[in-house]
C-alpha cells in the first residue's frame, strides 16, 4: 500500500513539475518578448544618435570649408566666428558620440543576453516536449496493456464458451445417432415379425410333425 501511495505521490509531483516548467517557459518567453521590444527602442535611439552625429560631422565639414573661404578672403573675424561655431558643433558631436558608444555597448550586451536566454528557453522547450511525448507514450502503453489484458480475458471466455457449445452439439449428435439406432432396431424387429407371419424366411427344416405327415401319406392313411 505504501509503495502504491508513494508512486501516486511521485506522479502528482512529476505532473506539477511539468506544469510548473511549462509555465516558467511561457513566462520566460513573455519576458523575452518584452526585452526585445525594449531592445528595439534602444536600437532606434542608437540609430538616431548615429544619424545626428553624422549630421553634426557634416556641419563641421561645411563650416570648415566656409572658414577657409573667410580666411582666403582676408576676413579673419568672420573666420574666428565660424571657428567658434565649429567648436560648439564638435563638442556636441563628441557628447553624442560618447552617448552613442555607451548605448551601442548596452544594445549589444542586451542582445547577447536575449540570444543566450532564447537558447536556454528553446532547450527547456525541447526537454518539455520530450517529457510530454514520453508521458503520452506511457499512457498509450498502459492503455494498450489494459486493452490487451481485457482482450485476452475476453478471448479466454469466448474460447471456453465455444468449447461448451461444441460439447453440447457433440452430445446432441450422439443422442441423435443413438435415437436413429434405436429406431432402426425397432423397425428391423417389426419387419422380421411380418416376414415370419408371411411364411418368408421361416425355418423349413423337417420336424417330427412333418415327417409323420409324410409317412401317413405313404401308408394311404
Amino acid at each position: 500500500m505504501r509503495g502504491g501511495a508513494s508512486e501516486v505521490g511521485e506522479s502528482i509531483v512529476d505532473a506539477n513539475a511539468v506544469r510548473i516548467l511549462g509555465q516558467e517557459i511561457r513566462d520566460a518567453q513573455d519576458a523575452i518578448g518584452k526585452a526585445k521590444q525594449s531592445l528595439t527602442g534602444l536600437k532606434a535611439s542608437e540609430i538616431k544618435l548615429k544619424r545626428e552625429i553624422n549630421s553634426l560631422e557634416s556641419d563641421v565639414a561645411s563650416y570648415e570649408s566656409k572658414a577657409v573661404q573667410a580666411l582666403d578672403a582676408g576676413n579673419e573675424a568672420l573666420a574666428i566666428e565660424v571657428a567658434e561655431r565649429i567648436a560648439e558643433i564638435e563638442n556636441e558631436a563628441g557628447e553624442k558620440s560618447a552617448e552613442h558608444s555607451a548605448l551601442s555597448a548596452q544594445v549589444n550586451k542586451i542582445n547577447s543576453m536575449i540570444r543566450q536566454r532564447e537558447k536556454v528557453i528553446q532547450k527547456n522547450g525541447r526537454e518539455l516536449e520530450k517529457i510530454k511525448t514520453v508521458e503520452q507514450l506511457q499512457k498509450a502503453t498502459s492503455s494498450m496493456s489494459t486493452n490487451f489484458a481485457a482482450t485476452n480475458a475476453s478471448e479466454h471466455r469466448v474460447s471456453k464458451a465455444l468449447e461448451r457449445v461444441k460439447k453440447k452439439q457433440a452430445n446432441w449428435e450422439d443422442r441423435m445417432e443413438a435415437g436413429e439406432w434405436m429406431e432402426g432396431e425397432a423397425s428391423g424387429d417389426d419387419l422380421d415379425r411380418k416376414l415370419k407371419d408371411a411364411g418368408i424366411g421361416a425355418n423349413t427344416s423337417s420336424g417330427a410333425s412333418s415327417v409323420l405327415e409324410r409317412l401317413k401319406k405313404k401308408s394311404g392313411q
